[in-house]
């Protein structure tokens, strides 16, 4: 009988330490997730439309300003761009990249990479952009973006044709 108790001790302590070890481990990981909660992607509202000819990169880049439109200190954003072809399908996307206050990115994509045959005889594709920022502030700022296409074997720009300025808003609740 006593081997039985001290048999069953010893499980019932590792049963509690595998749970405490557990507990842990979801709190840690939950600590993680709210982290991310509080991040809103908005849409971004302006998109472009594109034509890429084989060697061609498109690039596209953003400035997080230092403050909002309230004058408060601004903090950093994310951006993803999303390529779309001609029936609407998202054909490519960049990790997100983190804009710190003041600071620009970019992000490119080569046309050579995208999975799309383009138009027959010159393989040009056309393509549409979509920006989403990823935003915790809950104040109105202006993010001012522009999109070239480079030359993807000089790096030089070939052309620039939109220069635009996105205002994004998360309010709270969404």
């Amino acid at each position: 009988m006593l081997t039985n108790f001290t048999r069953n001790k010893y499980l019932l302590r590792i049963a509690t330490l595998s749970l405490v070890v557990f507990g842990f481990s979801q709190l840690a990981a939950g600590a993680g997730a709210s982290e991310q909660t509080n991040e809103t992607t908005v849409v971004g509202k302006t998109t472009a439309l594109v034509g890429l000819a084989r060697g061609d990169t498109l690039r596209y880049t953003a400035f997080n300003p230092l403050k909002t439109e309230s004058g408060e200190r601004n903090e950093p954003i994310r951006l993803r761009l999303q390529l779309y072809d001609s029936r609407g399908n998202v054909i490519a996307e960049n990790a997100a990249v983190e804009i710190p206050p003041g600071e620009f990115r970019f992000v490119d994509f080569n046309r050579d990479d995208l999975p799309v045959a383009g138009e027959p005889g010159t393989a040009r594709a056309e393509v549409r952009t979509q920006a989403l920022w990823g935003v915790r502030i809950r104040h109105r700022f202006n993010v001012t973006s522009s999109l070239e296409i480079v030359d993807s074997s000089t790096g030089t720009t070939r052309y620039n044709p939109f220069i635009t300025i996105e205002v994004i808003e998360a309010l709270p609740g969404e």
